[in-house]
């Protein structure tokens, strides 16, 4: 009995701790504003779809795509908040905080059986528990379409593992069902049906089992149009944007030196910004468009053509994942902490995968002391910028206060800045704000915000 009680704790511990740990790391979160610039207007405060679950107001939620997304799982869970906080961001906050503790605890459940190892599972998902690129998708309300769709993403690996490693013939509809949920939560996830490929072709290695992927490709090619239809239907994409000589002039050769930065904000995740200032390439001729493209090439071939099959695995999934936040289809932002969520997770595998081996070194005891003591330093390290991190999202002043200090160059960041000064009655910082908004671009926006401030000041002197 001792033993089995024993056996039962070994197996739960790692998810109690996960879960348990997410939500005490967090939970300062739930004391946080709603940042109404910043998508948080649109999708909670003047959503009146969310303010009833009546039929009528499903039926809207199912029928249309809202705010250039098609994501009705999304604005219902929105809906379901509403029911018990109205518009008291803390419970919108406590949802995000539990779907990230209970991603944290799949993230596990996917990487054990992917690996076969509990310990290089247990410390990549704490990786991703306490990550700061992680603090954007769950201390920013509007960001809970990645938290939702990673849920249902990660049920659906696990529903098609079981499937193919226990012969669970059920699970592999469920990972169907799940992979629906996902879409309709965020269209990120037309890719999951690569990740399954990749995993029959690198890890389960029997013939023919590609094929057991096939029929979820045709679920994401639905997908895939409903996101795109819903794209150019709110005019996020268009047709100038989808040109030959605007891909390949600007936004592809802008695009290859971003996933280095990616890879540098995973490792070195200092300086985080909501928006980042993107410097713009126009040829795969410019020197750090070339190397940065020569660098992924060189990997490539070396772990595709050297590694083993988990390392060909894990550096499939890191592409896999950011395939749709590549600027395919042209984006309004380039890069951004939020498009990690799920492939940072593979840098997540490595690191713990290295710790692990240098554990198994020998000297036996002396190895795993050093290799216990790196990852303790990592996480703590990252814990700690991440803790902090958090504060940026405390309310819009905050927020914008410290994008605009980090992308000086982005207009949208002074633009929105000086809204939320205007908002707290703080004129003077507000003008300051918006003129440096329009030296950089002046769209009709921030004019009329500038002149509209200089009627409130000139008002308030009389």
């Amino acid at each position: 009995m001792l033993g089995s009680r024993q056996k039962n704790l070994s197996t739960y511990l790692p998810y109690i701790v996960l879960f348990a740990g997410a939500l005490v790391f967090y939970w300062k979160t739930v004391g946080f504003d709603f940042i109404p610039s910043w998508d948080d207007k649109n999708y909670v405060l003047d959503n009146t779809y969310i303010q009833a679950l009546s039929l009528a107001n499903l039926k809207a939620i199912f029928s249309s795509s809202y705010f250039a997304n098609y994501a009705p799982l999304h604005i219902l869970s929105y809906s379901i908040d509403f029911a018990f906080w109205e518009l008291d961001p803390r419970g919108y906050h406590i949802t995000n905080v539990v779907l990230h503790g209970l991603n944290s605890c799949l993230a596990f459940a996917v990487i054990k059986r992917l690996t076969d190892d509990r310990k290089t599972a247990f410390f990549a998902a704490l990786l991703f528990t306490v990550h700061p690129l992680n603090v954007e998708n769950v201390a920013w309300v509007s960001e809970r379409k990645t938290l939702l769709t990673a849920f249902f993403s990660f049920i659906s690996i696990i529903s098609y593992l079981s499937f193919r490693q226990r012969g669970a013939r059920g699970a592999y509809v469920l990972s169907g069902v799940f992979f629906i949920l996902a879409l309709l939560s965020k269209p990120l996830t037309v890719v999951l049906p690569l990740a399954l490929l990749a995993y029959e072709v690198f890890l389960k290695k029997e013939k023919r089992g590609w094929l057991f992927p096939l029929p979820l490709f045709l679920i994401s090619f639905f997908g895939a149009i409903m996101a795109f239809k819903a794209h150019l239907g709110h005019s996020s994409a268009n047709e100038e944007a989808l040109t030959a000589g605007v891909l390949f002039g600007t936004v592809y050769p802008t695009m290859v030196p971003v996933f280095w930065k990616y890879l540098r904000l995973i490792l070195w995740p200092m300086n985080l910004s909501g928006f980042y200032d993107t410097g713009l390439y126009h040829s795969f001729l410019s020197l750090p468009v070339a190397a940065s493209l020569a660098g992924f090439l060189l990997i490539a071939v070396a772990v595709l053509w050297k590694g083993g099959g988990q390392a060909r695995f894990w550096f499939l999934w890191f592409w896999i994942w950011v395939l749709p936040v590549s600027n395919i289809i042209p984006l309004p932002v380039y890069y951004a902490d939020r498009y990690m969520y799920m492939s940072a997770i593979s840098v997540f595998v490595l690191m713990a995968a290295i710790i692990r081996a240098i554990a198994k070194r020998p000297p036996c005891l002396t190895a795993k002391a050093l290799a216990y003591s790196i990852f303790i330093v990592i996480t703590v390290s990252y814990a700690v910028i991440a803790f902090n991190r958090m504060d940026v999202w405390r309310n819009e002043l905050a927020f914008w206060k410290d994008t605009a200090e980090k992308s000086p160059n982005q207009d949208k960041a002074h633009l929105n800045l000086g809204y939320a000064f205007e908002m707290s009655g703080m004129l003077d910082e507000a003008e300051s704000e918006y003129l440096k908004a329009v030296k950089i671009y002046p769209s009709p926006e921030a004019v009329s915000n500038l002149d509209m401030i200089k009627i409130k000041k000139s008002y308030k002197k009389n």
